[in-house]
């Protein structure tokens, strides 16, 4: 299983490879900090799963989810520091975003992330 990262701020991407670790032993990791390095990394690999941030440098996740869509068919879970309801409402309208979780990520949103990812394979 390899999960894919992307969040401009390089702590979370510190955080996030120590409970990748804790949470999902035996899989691999890719992290990124803009859409355009994972999008084109996306162009020759394949992703199991992508974890974005909603509040990136240049945009939103929500800009660039139909570029996920087109470049991997990995289900996608964003996590922000703040969810909305709009933020909600927006993940059901795409049948490939799996959920938009708070971070840092609780050991139940953790288990959340686990069925989601469980039910796709």
């Amino acid at each position: 299983m390899t999960i894919v990262y992307l969040d401009d701020d390089k702590i979370q991407h510190l955080l996030m490879k120590k409970l990748i670790k804790l949470n999902l032993p035996g899989s691999t990791s890719e992290f990124f900090e803009n859409a355009e390095e994972l999008n084109n990394w996306l162009q020759g690999n394949s992703a199991s799963l992508i974890l974005s941030d909603l509040n990136l440098e240049g945009g939103s996740g929500w800009d660039f989810v139909e570029e996920f869509i087109n470049n991997s068919d990995a289900p996608i879970v964003f996590i922000t520091g703040h969810v909305s309801s709009d933020d909600l409402k927006k993940s059901s309208q795409y049948s490939r975003v799996k959920g938009v979780l708070e971070k840092p990520l609780s050991k139940e949103n953790w288990e959340l992330l686990l069925e989601l990812v469980s039910s796709e394979n």
